[in-house]
């Protein structure tokens, strides 16, 4: 039997994944300036993700990449 050496957490996140989450924190700013609303749910009958972008009373379903691209 072999065991890996355990994994180390850095003591900050690196500097790259803070601007990802800085981007999405805009992104999702601007959705709320413009009264749209971001919903996830995990369909479990399907288990899938189920993405959608509510704006102007239209729900609009959309594919994990159009999310990432969106907060991007």
């Amino acid at each position: 039997m072999t065991f890996s050496a355990p994994t180390t957490i850095p003591d900050t996140p690196p500097a790259d994944l803070l601007a990802e989450l800085d981007a999405a924190a805009r992104a999702l700013d601007e959705l709320r300036s413009r009264a749209a609303e971001l919903t996830l749910a995990m369909d479990d009958q399907a288990r899938q993700l189920r993405i959608e972008l509510i704006e102007g009373g239209v729900a609009h379903r959309l594919t994990p990449r159009q999310l990432f691209d969106l907060l991007g």
